[in-house]
C-alpha cells in the first residue's frame, strides 16, 4: 500500500488519481507537499511520488463534468482549496463511487456519505472568498501599483481575481497572500502569480498613506461610539481578519516603500 506524494496543486491531485487507476495503485493516503516536510511517513506505507501532469488533469477534468456536470467540479475545487487534512481522500472516495457506475443518481446527491462533507467544506471556503472580498485594503506603492496583504483561512485568492479584475480593470495592482506565499500581480491587462522573496522590504512600517488614511478616517465617522459592541464585532469581523484592516489598528499603519513592488517575482499567468 502507498503513501502518494504530489505537489499541493489541485491539477495534481488530479494526476494522482489519473495514475491511481491507470497503474491500479493501492493508496493508504495522498500527501501534498505543503504537509509533508518535517511530518515522518507511515513506516507501513511505500512512498510513492506522481509529478504533475496538465494532460492528465484534463482528462479528469472531463470526465467529472460527463458524469456529474460543471458545477460539481467547482464543488470539488472548492473543497479542495480547503486544505483540510484529508480532504484529498474524501474527494477520492467520492471520485470511486462516482466513477464505480453502481448508482446513476449518486453523482449529485448532496446527501450521500461522500459528497455531503465536500458540501459542507466547499460552503465554507465560498463564504470567506465572497466575505474576503470586503476585507482587502490596498495601499498605493510609489510606483502607483495598489498592493493589498492577506492571510485567509483557505486558499481562496484565485476566487477574487475576477471580482478584482472588473473593479480595477484599468489599474495596476497586487494582492499577496503571505499565509501561503504567493500572490496576483495585475498589470492593467493580465493576472499572473507571482512570489515576494522579502516581505517585510515591501510592507515596512512608514507613515500611512492617504487611501489608508481615509479608511480610518471613514471608520471614525461613522463609528457610533453608544452602540459599540465588541463581542458582536468579533462575531461579525473575525479577529484573524484584523491585522491587514488598517481601521483597526490603533497606531502607525503599514504601508509601502518607495521602492515599490520592485520585490516581485513573476510566476504563471492566471
Amino acid at each position: 500500500m502507498l503513501t502518494i506524494y504530489y505537489d499541493s496543486t489541485f491539477d495534481g491531485f488530479l494526476s494522482v488519481v489519473f495514475e491511481i487507476y491507470r497503474q491500479r495503485l493501492d493508496v493508504g493516503s495522498i500527501c501534498p507537499d505543503r504537509s509533508a516536510d518535517g511530518i515522518p511517513g507511515d513506516m507501513f506505507l511505500q512512498p510513492f511520488r506522481v509529478e504533475t501532469s496538465e494532460e492528465s488533469a484534463r482528462r479528469l477534468k472531463r470526465a467529472i463534468v460527463n458524469e456529474a456536470g460543471e458545477d460539481i467540479l467547482m464543488t470539488l475545487d472548492a473543497a479542495y482549496r480547503s486544505e483540510e487534512p484529508g480532504i484529498e481522500m474524501k474527494i477520492f472516495a467520492y471520485l470511486k463511487r462516482l466513477f464505480s457506475g453502481v448508482d446513476k443518481k449518486f453523482a449529485r446527491n448532496p446527501t450521500s456519505a461522500e459528497m455531503l462533507p465536500l458540501f459542507k467544506i466547499a460552503g465554507s471556503v465560498r463564504r470567506e472568498a465572497g466575505n474576503m472580498l470586503g476585507m482587502v485594503r490596498f495601499a498605493k506603492t510609489a510606483d502607483g501599483t495598489y498592493f493589498s496583504e492577506i492571510e485567509p483561512k483557505y486558499d481562496i485568492l484565485e476566487f477574487m481575481i475576477g471580482h478584482f479584475r472588473g473593479r480595477f480593470a484599468n489599474e495596476r495592482w497586487a494582492i499577496y497572500d503571505s499565509k501561503r506565499k504567493f500572490g496576483v500581480y495585475y498589470d492593467g491587462h493580465s493576472a499572473s502569480e507571482v512570489f515576494i522573496p522579502n516581505l517585510e522590504a515591501v510592507t515596512a512600517e512608514t507613515p500611512p498613506d492617504i487611501i489608508t488614511q481615509l479608511w480610518k478616517e471613514y471608520y471614525d465617522a461613522i463609528a457610533i461610539k453608544e452602540r459599540i459592541n465588541p463581542r458582536l464585532l468579533r462575531r461579525c469581523l473575525p479577529v484573524r481578519y484584523w491585522k491587514h484592516l488598517p481601521e483597526r489598528q490603533p497606531g502607525g499603519l503599514s504601508n509601502l516603500q518607495s521602492g515599490g513592488l520592485s520585490n516581485l517575482q513573476p510566476g504563471v499567468a492566471c
